[in-house]
Protein backbone atom coordinates (compact mmCIF):
# COMPACT_ATOMS: atom_id res chain seq x y z
CA UNK A 1 0.00 0.00 0.00
CA UNK A 2 1.20 3.18 -0.93
CA UNK A 3 2.42 5.48 2.00
CA UNK A 4 2.58 9.47 1.48
CA UNK A 5 4.58 11.76 3.58
CA UNK A 6 2.99 15.19 4.36
CA UNK A 7 3.58 18.43 6.05
CA UNK A 8 0.41 18.40 8.43
CA UNK A 9 0.24 22.27 8.22
CA UNK A 10 0.99 22.05 3.83
CA UNK A 11 -1.78 19.69 3.98
CA UNK A 12 -4.37 21.91 5.70
CA UNK A 13 -3.55 25.04 3.64
CA UNK A 14 -4.80 23.09 0.47
CA UNK A 15 -7.73 21.69 1.79
CA UNK A 16 -8.54 25.13 3.97
CA UNK A 17 -9.03 23.38 7.47
CA UNK A 18 -7.16 22.70 10.45
CA UNK A 19 -7.60 19.31 12.01
CA UNK A 20 -6.98 17.45 15.15
CA UNK A 21 -4.98 14.46 15.24
CA UNK A 22 -8.37 12.89 15.60
CA UNK A 23 -10.21 14.88 13.22
CA UNK A 24 -7.67 14.01 10.38
CA UNK A 25 -7.78 10.17 11.17
CA UNK A 26 -11.50 10.42 11.02
CA UNK A 27 -11.16 12.26 7.66
CA UNK A 28 -8.83 10.27 6.02
CA UNK A 29 -11.43 7.18 5.79
CA UNK A 30 -12.85 9.04 3.09
CA UNK A 31 -9.92 8.16 1.37
CA UNK A 32 -9.18 4.78 2.51
CA UNK A 33 -6.42 6.03 4.52
CA UNK A 34 -4.76 5.79 8.00
CA UNK A 35 -2.31 7.66 9.69
CA UNK A 36 0.64 5.90 9.73
CA UNK A 37 2.64 8.15 12.23
CA UNK A 38 2.67 11.68 13.40
CA UNK A 39 5.94 13.65 14.47
CA UNK A 40 5.45 17.67 15.21
CA UNK A 41 4.66 18.67 11.83
CA UNK A 42 5.76 15.32 9.65
CA UNK A 43 2.98 12.77 8.67
CA UNK A 44 2.76 9.44 7.19
CA UNK A 45 -0.57 8.47 5.24
CA UNK A 46 -1.01 5.03 4.42
CA UNK A 47 -3.37 4.66 1.25
CA UNK A 48 -5.17 1.52 0.89
CA UNK A 49 -6.31 2.32 -2.16
CA UNK A 50 -4.04 0.72 -5.24
CA UNK A 51 -6.35 1.74 -7.98
CA UNK A 52 -6.04 5.52 -7.15
CA UNK A 53 -2.68 6.84 -8.29
CA UNK A 54 -4.03 10.39 -7.67
CA UNK A 55 -4.52 9.94 -4.61
CA UNK A 56 -0.44 9.70 -3.97
CA UNK A 57 0.58 12.79 -3.03
CA UNK A 58 -0.80 15.59 -0.61
CA UNK A 59 -2.53 17.32 -3.48
CA UNK A 60 -4.65 14.32 -4.34
CA UNK A 61 -5.37 13.90 -0.87
CA UNK A 62 -6.23 17.09 -0.67
CA UNK A 63 -8.11 17.82 -3.14
CA UNK A 64 -10.46 14.64 -2.56
CA UNK A 65 -11.12 15.53 1.39
CA UNK A 66 -11.71 18.89 0.04
CA UNK A 67 -15.17 17.58 -1.32
CA UNK A 68 -15.56 14.66 1.40
CA UNK A 69 -15.42 17.78 4.37
CA UNK A 70 -17.86 19.43 2.10
CA UNK A 71 -15.93 22.38 0.75
CA UNK A 72 -15.89 21.52 -3.24
CA UNK A 73 -18.29 19.10 -4.46
CA UNK A 74 -18.63 16.99 -8.20
CA UNK A 75 -15.51 16.61 -10.51
CA UNK A 76 -12.77 18.87 -10.29
CA UNK A 77 -12.11 20.99 -12.77
CA UNK A 78 -8.74 22.24 -14.49
CA UNK A 79 -8.48 24.39 -17.46
CA UNK A 80 -5.88 23.88 -20.41
CA UNK A 81 -4.84 26.87 -22.26
CA UNK A 82 -3.60 26.27 -25.69
CA UNK A 83 0.05 26.11 -25.81
CA UNK A 84 2.60 26.69 -28.69
CA UNK A 85 4.85 23.81 -28.44
CA UNK A 86 5.10 20.65 -30.00
CA UNK A 87 5.75 17.12 -29.81
CA UNK A 88 7.17 15.00 -32.54
CA UNK A 89 7.12 11.22 -32.14
CA UNK A 90 9.72 9.03 -34.11
CA UNK A 91 7.98 5.83 -35.77
CA UNK A 92 11.14 3.85 -35.04
CA UNK A 93 9.76 3.46 -30.91
CA UNK A 94 7.33 1.69 -32.16
CA UNK A 95 8.49 -1.81 -29.95
CA UNK A 96 11.07 0.32 -28.09
CA UNK A 97 8.80 2.99 -25.97
CA UNK A 98 6.65 4.35 -28.34
CA UNK A 99 4.24 6.51 -26.83
CA UNK A 100 4.64 9.66 -25.03
CA UNK A 101 2.75 12.82 -23.53
CA UNK A 102 3.52 16.57 -22.43
CA UNK A 103 2.18 19.28 -20.90
CA UNK A 104 3.50 22.67 -20.02
CA UNK A 105 2.64 23.70 -16.47
CA UNK A 106 3.40 27.56 -15.44
CA UNK A 107 3.71 29.89 -12.33
CA UNK A 108 4.06 27.11 -9.78
CA UNK A 109 5.64 28.23 -6.29
CA UNK A 110 8.27 25.22 -5.98
CA UNK A 111 8.67 25.54 -2.58
CA UNK A 112 10.96 22.78 -0.34
CA UNK A 113 7.79 21.08 0.60
CA UNK A 114 6.83 21.30 -3.08
CA UNK A 115 9.20 20.22 -4.74
CA UNK A 116 9.44 16.67 -1.84
CA UNK A 117 5.63 16.60 -3.30
CA UNK A 118 6.76 16.61 -7.22
CA UNK A 119 9.33 14.02 -6.63
CA UNK A 120 6.99 11.86 -4.22
CA UNK A 121 4.04 11.63 -6.51
CA UNK A 122 6.46 11.05 -9.26
CA UNK A 123 8.34 7.76 -8.11
CA UNK A 124 4.99 6.54 -6.62
CA UNK A 125 3.27 6.58 -10.70
CA UNK A 126 6.83 5.05 -11.91
CA UNK A 127 7.18 2.49 -9.07
CA UNK A 128 3.15 0.99 -8.78
CA UNK A 129 1.14 2.14 -11.19
CA UNK A 130 3.92 2.37 -13.72
CA UNK A 131 5.75 -0.38 -12.89
CA UNK A 132 8.73 0.32 -11.89
CA UNK A 133 9.01 2.68 -15.21
CA UNK A 134 8.21 -0.37 -17.45
CA UNK A 135 4.93 1.10 -18.34
CA UNK A 136 5.18 4.49 -17.50
CA UNK A 137 8.08 6.87 -16.37
CA UNK A 138 7.43 10.35 -15.91
CA UNK A 139 9.75 13.59 -16.14
CA UNK A 140 9.89 16.74 -15.12
CA UNK A 141 12.06 19.73 -16.53
CA UNK A 142 12.56 24.01 -15.74
CA UNK A 143 10.68 24.56 -18.70
CA UNK A 144 12.58 27.75 -19.15
CA UNK A 145 15.78 25.58 -20.26
CA UNK A 146 13.55 23.69 -22.57
CA UNK A 147 13.41 25.45 -26.25
CA UNK A 148 11.42 25.32 -28.75
CA UNK A 149 8.95 22.19 -30.05
CA UNK A 150 10.30 18.37 -28.69
CA UNK A 151 11.75 15.37 -30.24
CA UNK A 152 11.23 11.98 -28.99
CA UNK A 153 13.16 9.38 -31.22
CA UNK A 154 15.22 6.13 -31.50
CA UNK A 155 18.73 7.33 -30.94
CA UNK A 156 22.15 5.57 -31.14
CA UNK A 157 24.05 4.48 -28.07
CA UNK A 158 26.80 6.29 -29.04
CA UNK A 159 25.01 9.67 -28.51
CA UNK A 160 26.10 11.64 -25.26
CA UNK A 161 24.55 14.12 -23.00
CA UNK A 162 24.96 14.98 -19.14
CA UNK A 163 22.99 12.93 -17.10
CA UNK A 164 21.47 14.18 -13.84
CA UNK A 165 23.62 14.44 -10.79
CA UNK A 166 27.31 13.93 -12.79
CA UNK A 167 29.18 16.59 -14.37
CA UNK A 168 30.58 15.34 -17.27
CA UNK A 169 29.24 13.75 -20.76
CA UNK A 170 28.59 10.16 -21.11
CA UNK A 171 27.44 8.19 -24.40
CA UNK A 172 23.69 6.88 -23.79
CA UNK A 173 24.82 3.19 -23.43
CA UNK A 174 28.05 4.47 -20.68
CA UNK A 175 25.36 5.83 -18.22
CA UNK A 176 23.32 2.31 -18.51
CA UNK A 177 26.86 1.32 -17.41
CA UNK A 178 28.12 3.44 -15.00
CA UNK A 179 24.74 5.97 -13.53
CA UNK A 180 23.02 4.39 -10.34
CA UNK A 181 19.20 5.14 -12.66
CA UNK A 182 21.42 3.31 -15.25
CA UNK A 183 21.88 -0.01 -13.62
CA UNK A 184 18.45 0.02 -11.90
CA UNK A 185 16.27 0.86 -15.18
CA UNK A 186 18.40 -0.21 -17.90
CA UNK A 187 17.17 -3.63 -18.53
CA UNK A 188 14.48 -2.24 -19.37
CA UNK A 189 15.95 -0.57 -22.97
CA UNK A 190 19.42 -2.11 -23.04
CA UNK A 191 18.38 -4.96 -25.46
CA UNK A 192 17.67 -2.63 -28.35
CA UNK A 193 19.95 -1.40 -30.83
CA UNK A 194 18.45 2.32 -30.08
CA UNK A 195 17.10 3.99 -27.24
CA UNK A 196 14.56 6.37 -26.24
CA UNK A 197 15.93 9.76 -26.27
CA UNK A 198 14.07 13.73 -26.08
CA UNK A 199 15.27 16.67 -27.28
CA UNK A 200 14.58 20.28 -27.55
CA UNK A 201 14.67 22.08 -31.05
CA UNK A 202 18.48 22.73 -30.26
CA UNK A 203 18.89 18.98 -29.75
CA UNK A 204 19.46 19.61 -26.02
CA UNK A 205 18.71 16.29 -24.70
CA UNK A 206 16.25 16.43 -22.02
CA UNK A 207 15.92 12.89 -21.13
CA UNK A 208 16.65 9.42 -21.70
CA UNK A 209 13.38 7.78 -21.32
CA UNK A 210 12.80 5.74 -18.73
CA UNK A 211 16.27 6.01 -17.12
CA UNK A 212 17.47 9.29 -16.11
CA UNK A 213 17.12 13.50 -17.20
CA UNK A 214 19.63 15.41 -18.20
CA UNK A 215 21.71 17.53 -15.64
CA UNK A 216 20.43 20.66 -17.85
CA UNK A 217 16.95 20.75 -18.08
CA UNK A 218 15.53 18.09 -15.35
CA UNK A 219 16.82 19.86 -12.02
CA UNK A 220 14.59 20.85 -10.38
CA UNK A 221 14.73 23.66 -7.56
CA UNK A 222 13.26 26.17 -5.47
CA UNK A 223 13.88 28.57 -8.20
CA UNK A 224 11.67 26.61 -10.47
CA UNK A 225 8.55 28.83 -11.66
CA UNK A 226 7.44 27.17 -15.13
CA UNK A 227 7.62 23.17 -15.59
CA UNK A 228 7.66 20.56 -18.41
CA UNK A 229 6.10 17.64 -17.57
CA UNK A 230 7.14 14.33 -19.85
CA UNK A 231 5.71 10.98 -19.77
CA UNK A 232 6.66 7.73 -21.69
CA UNK A 233 5.26 4.31 -21.64
CA UNK A 234 3.36 1.46 -23.76
CA UNK A 235 0.09 2.30 -23.57
CA UNK A 236 -1.21 5.79 -24.53
CA UNK A 237 -4.31 5.93 -22.55
CA UNK A 238 -2.11 4.93 -19.34
CA UNK A 239 0.41 7.70 -20.22
CA UNK A 240 -2.26 9.69 -20.29
CA UNK A 241 -3.63 9.22 -16.96
CA UNK A 242 -0.45 9.73 -15.04
CA UNK A 243 0.13 13.20 -17.05
CA UNK A 244 -3.32 14.04 -15.99
CA UNK A 245 -2.49 13.11 -12.45
CA UNK A 246 0.70 15.30 -12.27
CA UNK A 247 -0.62 18.11 -14.26
CA UNK A 248 -3.29 18.15 -11.45
CA UNK A 249 -1.01 18.19 -8.41
CA UNK A 250 0.53 21.20 -10.10
CA UNK A 251 -2.60 23.11 -10.87
CA UNK A 252 -3.66 22.46 -7.57
CA UNK A 253 -0.19 24.56 -6.23
CA UNK A 254 -1.81 27.24 -8.49
CA UNK A 255 0.26 26.28 -11.88
CA UNK A 256 -1.69 26.88 -15.23
CA UNK A 257 -1.63 24.24 -17.52
CA UNK A 258 -0.34 24.51 -21.36
CA UNK A 259 -1.62 22.01 -24.16
CA UNK A 260 1.50 20.63 -25.79
CA UNK A 261 0.41 19.00 -29.94
CA UNK A 262 2.20 15.11 -29.83
CA UNK A 263 2.97 14.21 -33.93
CA UNK A 264 2.78 10.80 -34.07
CA UNK A 265 3.64 11.21 -38.00
CA UNK A 266 -0.01 12.19 -39.41
CA UNK A 267 -2.10 11.70 -36.31
CA UNK A 268 -1.94 14.82 -33.63
CA UNK A 269 -3.33 14.65 -30.07
CA UNK A 270 -3.81 17.77 -28.30
CA UNK A 271 -2.48 16.65 -24.86
CA UNK A 272 -3.44 16.81 -21.89
CA UNK A 273 -7.52 16.79 -22.02
CA UNK A 274 -9.29 16.92 -19.44
CA UNK A 275 -12.58 14.79 -20.49
CA UNK A 276 -15.72 13.09 -18.36
CA UNK A 277 -16.53 9.27 -18.38
CA UNK A 278 -19.96 7.86 -17.20
CA UNK A 279 -21.88 4.86 -16.07
CA UNK A 280 -25.08 3.65 -15.96
CA UNK A 281 -27.43 1.31 -13.95
CA UNK A 282 -30.78 1.05 -12.52
CA UNK A 283 -30.98 3.24 -9.00
CA UNK A 284 -32.42 0.67 -7.08
CA UNK A 285 -29.36 -1.63 -7.09
CA UNK A 286 -27.85 1.63 -4.91
CA UNK A 287 -29.78 0.30 -1.81
CA UNK A 288 -30.34 -3.14 -2.87
CA UNK A 289 -26.72 -3.53 -1.99
CA UNK A 290 -26.36 -1.17 0.42
CA UNK A 291 -29.23 -2.18 2.64
CA UNK A 292 -30.77 1.41 2.49
CA UNK A 293 -33.17 3.92 1.64
CA UNK A 294 -31.60 6.69 -0.30
CA UNK A 295 -33.31 8.53 -2.37
CA UNK A 296 -32.27 10.47 -5.31
CA UNK A 297 -31.05 13.58 -4.01
CA UNK A 298 -29.53 11.93 -1.10
CA UNK A 299 -27.42 9.71 -3.37
CA UNK A 300 -26.66 12.28 -5.90
CA UNK A 301 -24.95 14.67 -2.75
CA UNK A 302 -23.25 11.37 -1.47
CA UNK A 303 -21.53 11.18 -5.26
CA UNK A 304 -20.46 14.73 -4.94
CA UNK A 305 -18.62 14.45 -1.99
CA UNK A 306 -16.49 11.94 -4.01
CA UNK A 307 -15.65 13.79 -7.29
CA UNK A 308 -18.51 12.42 -9.07
CA UNK A 309 -21.53 13.73 -10.63
CA UNK A 310 -25.09 11.89 -10.97
CA UNK A 311 -28.53 12.44 -12.57
CA UNK A 312 -31.97 10.51 -12.36
CA UNK A 313 -33.51 9.67 -15.95
CA UNK A 314 -36.66 7.35 -15.60
CA UNK A 315 -35.33 4.09 -13.20
CA UNK A 316 -31.60 4.66 -14.38
CA UNK A 317 -28.54 6.84 -12.41
CA UNK A 318 -25.76 8.06 -14.29
CA UNK A 319 -22.80 8.75 -12.49
CA UNK A 320 -20.43 10.98 -14.54
CA UNK A 321 -16.76 11.35 -13.17
CA UNK A 322 -13.15 12.42 -14.13
CA UNK A 323 -11.84 9.79 -16.85
CA UNK A 324 -8.28 9.93 -14.98
CA UNK A 325 -10.31 7.51 -12.94
CA UNK A 326 -9.53 4.20 -14.66
CA UNK A 327 -10.42 2.48 -11.27
CA UNK A 328 -14.72 2.80 -12.07
CA UNK A 329 -15.66 0.08 -14.28
CA UNK A 330 -18.45 -1.48 -12.78
CA UNK A 331 -21.45 -0.01 -10.78
CA UNK A 332 -20.09 -1.30 -7.68
CA UNK A 333 -17.30 0.85 -7.49
CA UNK A 334 -19.76 3.70 -7.96
CA UNK A 335 -21.84 2.04 -4.89
CA UNK A 336 -18.54 1.41 -2.90
CA UNK A 337 -17.77 5.29 -3.47
CA UNK A 338 -21.31 6.11 -2.20
CA UNK A 339 -21.12 3.99 1.00
CA UNK A 340 -17.56 5.37 2.01
CA UNK A 341 -19.21 9.17 1.52
CA UNK A 342 -22.39 8.23 3.87
CA UNK A 343 -19.33 6.38 6.35
CA UNK A 344 -19.53 2.51 6.14
CA UNK A 345 -20.16 2.83 10.18
CA UNK A 346 -23.44 4.29 9.59
CA UNK A 347 -24.74 1.07 7.57
CA UNK A 348 -26.36 -1.13 9.62
CA UNK A 349 -25.62 -4.42 10.29
CA UNK A 350 -28.44 -7.46 9.29
CA UNK A 351 -27.89 -10.66 11.41
CA UNK A 352 -27.76 -13.90 9.11
CA UNK A 353 -30.72 -15.82 9.20
CA UNK A 354 -30.34 -18.68 7.03
CA UNK A 355 -28.77 -21.76 7.80
CA UNK A 356 -26.45 -23.45 5.48
CA UNK A 357 -23.82 -26.65 5.10
CA UNK A 358 -20.71 -26.76 3.72
CA UNK A 359 -19.86 -29.07 0.80
CA UNK A 360 -17.82 -29.52 -1.71
CA UNK A 361 -18.44 -27.82 -5.05
CA UNK A 362 -19.67 -29.93 -8.00
CA UNK A 363 -16.72 -29.20 -10.30
CA UNK A 364 -14.22 -29.89 -7.48
CA UNK A 365 -15.50 -33.28 -7.62
CA UNK A 366 -14.93 -32.96 -11.24
CA UNK A 367 -11.67 -32.08 -11.42
CA UNK A 368 -10.32 -34.15 -9.17
CA UNK A 369 -12.21 -37.58 -10.76
CA UNK A 370 -10.60 -36.31 -14.09
CA UNK A 371 -6.94 -36.03 -12.77
CA UNK A 372 -7.59 -39.53 -11.01
CA UNK A 373 -8.38 -40.52 -14.89
CA UNK A 374 -5.34 -39.01 -16.07
CA UNK A 375 -2.93 -41.05 -13.55
CA UNK A 376 -4.65 -43.98 -14.57
CA UNK A 377 -4.02 -43.82 -18.54
CA UNK A 378 -0.16 -43.18 -17.31
CA UNK A 379 -0.38 -39.17 -17.56
CA UNK A 380 2.01 -37.01 -15.71
CA UNK A 381 0.57 -33.96 -14.09
CA UNK A 382 2.12 -30.45 -15.23
CA UNK A 383 0.05 -26.87 -14.26
CA UNK A 384 0.68 -23.56 -15.77
CA UNK A 385 -0.07 -20.22 -14.90
CA UNK A 386 -3.42 -18.80 -15.98
CA UNK A 387 -1.96 -15.54 -17.16
CA UNK A 388 0.48 -15.83 -20.56
CA UNK A 389 1.46 -14.01 -23.12
CA UNK A 390 0.45 -13.23 -27.04
CA UNK A 391 3.96 -14.65 -27.95
CA UNK A 392 2.83 -17.91 -26.59
CA UNK A 393 -0.67 -17.82 -27.13
CA UNK A 394 -1.27 -16.32 -30.37
CA UNK A 395 1.94 -15.86 -32.53
CA UNK A 396 3.23 -19.77 -31.76
CA UNK A 397 -0.14 -20.72 -32.05
CA UNK A 398 -0.26 -18.90 -35.56
CA UNK A 399 -3.76 -17.60 -34.27
CA UNK A 400 -5.60 -14.21 -34.96
CA UNK A 401 -8.00 -13.90 -32.65
CA UNK A 402 -8.58 -11.37 -29.11
CA UNK A 403 -7.77 -12.66 -25.90
CA UNK A 404 -8.81 -11.13 -22.21
CA UNK A 405 -5.97 -8.40 -21.76
CA UNK A 406 -4.14 -7.08 -18.55
CA UNK A 407 -4.60 -3.41 -18.83
CA UNK A 408 -1.24 -2.32 -16.57
CA UNK A 409 0.42 -5.90 -17.03
CA UNK A 410 3.56 -6.53 -14.72
CA UNK A 411 5.20 -7.78 -17.70
CA UNK A 412 4.78 -9.11 -21.06
CA UNK A 413 5.39 -12.45 -20.42
CA UNK A 414 1.88 -12.21 -18.18
CA UNK A 415 -0.58 -9.57 -20.64
CA UNK A 416 -3.36 -11.76 -21.18
CA UNK A 417 -5.47 -14.51 -19.55
CA UNK A 418 -5.08 -17.74 -21.46
CA UNK A 419 -7.44 -19.35 -23.90
CA UNK A 420 -6.32 -22.59 -24.55
CA UNK A 421 -4.16 -24.92 -22.04
CA UNK A 422 -2.86 -26.56 -25.22
CA UNK A 423 0.15 -23.25 -25.62
CA UNK A 424 1.26 -23.90 -22.13
CA UNK A 425 1.81 -27.48 -22.54
CA UNK A 426 3.95 -26.90 -26.03
CA UNK A 427 5.79 -24.58 -23.93
CA UNK A 428 6.44 -27.09 -21.31
CA UNK A 429 7.69 -29.30 -23.72
CA UNK A 430 10.08 -27.51 -25.43
CA UNK A 431 11.39 -26.67 -21.84
CA UNK A 432 11.95 -30.66 -21.63
CA UNK A 433 12.84 -31.77 -25.24
CA UNK A 434 15.92 -33.59 -24.12
CA UNK A 435 14.39 -35.55 -21.48
CA UNK A 436 13.58 -39.55 -22.82
CA UNK A 437 10.40 -39.87 -24.84
CA UNK A 438 7.70 -40.53 -25.19
CA UNK A 439 6.90 -37.79 -23.01
CA UNK A 440 2.92 -37.96 -21.99
CA UNK A 441 1.24 -34.90 -19.94
CA UNK A 442 -2.06 -33.65 -19.08
CA UNK A 443 -2.45 -30.80 -17.34
CA UNK A 444 -6.91 -29.77 -15.69
CA UNK A 445 -6.95 -25.68 -15.38
CA UNK A 446 -9.11 -22.63 -15.93
CA UNK A 447 -8.98 -20.73 -19.02
CA UNK A 448 -10.51 -17.25 -19.95
CA UNK A 449 -11.77 -15.92 -22.95
CA UNK A 450 -14.22 -12.81 -24.31
CA UNK A 451 -18.33 -13.48 -24.20
CA UNK A 452 -20.25 -10.44 -24.71
CA UNK A 453 -23.33 -12.27 -23.33
CA UNK A 454 -21.99 -12.28 -19.98
CA UNK A 455 -22.09 -9.81 -17.03
CA UNK A 456 -18.49 -9.08 -17.19
CA UNK A 457 -17.91 -10.04 -20.97
CA UNK A 458 -15.98 -13.07 -20.11
CA UNK A 459 -16.47 -16.45 -19.51
CA UNK A 460 -14.51 -18.87 -16.97
CA UNK A 461 -13.97 -22.56 -18.38
CA UNK A 462 -12.27 -25.69 -16.86
CA UNK A 463 -10.68 -27.91 -18.96
CA UNK A 464 -8.29 -30.94 -19.77
CA UNK A 465 -5.13 -31.01 -22.33
CA UNK A 466 -3.28 -33.99 -23.31
CA UNK A 467 -0.52 -34.22 -25.16
CA UNK A 468 1.82 -37.22 -25.99
CA UNK A 469 5.05 -36.78 -27.46
CA UNK A 470 7.18 -39.24 -29.18
CA UNK A 471 8.45 -39.77 -32.72
CA UNK A 472 5.49 -42.02 -33.81
CA UNK A 473 2.57 -40.45 -31.88
CA UNK A 474 -0.57 -40.05 -34.49
CA UNK A 475 -4.33 -38.66 -34.29
CA UNK A 476 -5.47 -42.73 -33.24
CA UNK A 477 -3.40 -42.73 -30.37
CA UNK A 478 -4.92 -39.68 -29.20
CA UNK A 479 -8.56 -40.88 -30.24
CA UNK A 480 -8.39 -43.75 -27.74
CA UNK A 481 -7.54 -41.82 -25.03
CA UNK A 482 -10.53 -39.83 -25.82
CA UNK A 483 -12.78 -42.73 -25.92
CA UNK A 484 -11.74 -43.62 -23.31
CA UNK A 485 -12.29 -40.37 -21.08
CA UNK A 486 -15.77 -40.42 -22.75
CA UNK A 487 -16.17 -44.29 -21.83
CA UNK A 488 -15.39 -43.15 -18.00
CA UNK A 489 -17.49 -39.98 -17.82
CA UNK A 490 -20.66 -42.09 -19.64
CA UNK A 491 -21.18 -39.78 -22.22
CA UNK A 492 -20.89 -40.37 -26.05
CA UNK A 493 -19.26 -37.88 -28.66
CA UNK A 494 -19.16 -36.93 -32.47
CA UNK A 495 -16.00 -35.98 -33.85
CA UNK A 496 -16.37 -33.10 -37.10
CA UNK A 497 -12.79 -33.16 -39.37
CA UNK A 498 -11.71 -29.01 -39.21
CA UNK A 499 -9.24 -27.18 -40.79
CA UNK A 500 -7.46 -25.93 -37.65
CA UNK A 501 -4.61 -23.83 -37.48
CA UNK A 502 -2.27 -25.46 -35.35
CA UNK A 503 -3.13 -29.09 -36.48
CA UNK A 504 -1.79 -30.98 -39.94
CA UNK A 505 -4.54 -30.80 -42.47
CA UNK A 506 -6.55 -33.86 -42.55
CA UNK A 507 -5.38 -34.68 -38.76
CA UNK A 508 -7.87 -32.22 -36.72
CA UNK A 509 -11.15 -32.44 -35.29
CA UNK A 510 -13.73 -30.52 -33.50
CA UNK A 511 -15.03 -32.70 -30.58
CA UNK A 512 -19.06 -31.96 -29.35
CA UNK A 513 -20.02 -34.25 -26.55
CA UNK A 514 -23.55 -35.62 -25.76
CA UNK A 515 -23.33 -33.57 -22.85
CA UNK A 516 -22.33 -30.38 -25.02
CA UNK A 517 -18.65 -29.92 -23.96
CA UNK A 518 -16.53 -29.28 -26.67
CA UNK A 519 -13.29 -29.52 -27.64
CA UNK A 520 -10.45 -30.38 -30.49
CA UNK A 521 -8.00 -33.31 -31.29
CA UNK A 522 -5.56 -33.44 -33.79
CA UNK A 523 -1.35 -33.39 -34.64
CA UNK A 524 0.31 -30.26 -33.85
CA UNK A 525 1.75 -29.11 -37.66
CA UNK A 526 5.46 -28.78 -38.69
CA UNK A 527 5.33 -24.55 -38.35
CA UNK A 528 3.78 -24.51 -34.52
CA UNK A 529 6.46 -27.19 -33.46
CA UNK A 530 8.57 -25.35 -34.75
CA UNK A 531 8.09 -22.25 -33.42
CA UNK A 532 8.17 -23.74 -30.22
CA UNK A 533 11.45 -25.31 -30.78
CA UNK A 534 10.15 -28.94 -31.35
CA UNK A 535 11.58 -31.58 -33.06
CA UNK A 536 9.77 -34.68 -32.15
CA UNK A 537 5.72 -35.12 -33.03
CA UNK A 538 3.12 -34.10 -30.53
CA UNK A 539 -0.56 -35.43 -30.65
CA UNK A 540 -3.13 -33.29 -28.28
CA UNK A 541 -6.73 -33.58 -26.80
CA UNK A 542 -8.11 -30.56 -25.28
CA UNK A 543 -11.61 -30.96 -23.97
CA UNK A 544 -13.88 -28.49 -21.50
CA UNK A 545 -14.37 -31.28 -18.54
Amino acid sequence: MPTIESSKKDLEELIGKKFSKEELEEALLGVKGELDGIEEDALKIDVKETNRPDLWSTEGIARELRAYIGKEKGIPKYKVFKGKRKAFIDKKLEGIRPKGAYAEVRNVNVTEEVLLQIIQLQEKICQSFGKKREQVAIGVFDLDKVKGNVRYFAATPSLEFVPLGFSENMSLREILIKHPKGKEYGQLIEKFEKFPLLVDENKEVLSMPPVINSEGSGKITTKTKNLFVDVTGFNQELVDVALKIMCMALADRKGKIYSVELNYGNKKIISPQFRKEKIVFPFKEVNDLLGTEFNAKEVITLMEKKRMQGSIKGKNLTAEFGDYRKDIIHPWDVIEEIAIAFDYNKLEPEALNVFTLGSVREETNKTKETRELCVGFGLQEIASNHLSSKEIQRKKMNLNEDFVEIANPVSLNWEIFRKNLLPESLDFLSKNKNTSFPQKIFEVGRTIELNERKETGVEEKWKLCICVSHSKTNFNEVKSILEAVARERKTGFKLKEERIAFFEEGKSALIQFNSGKKGFIGEVNEKVLGNFGLETKVSVIEIET
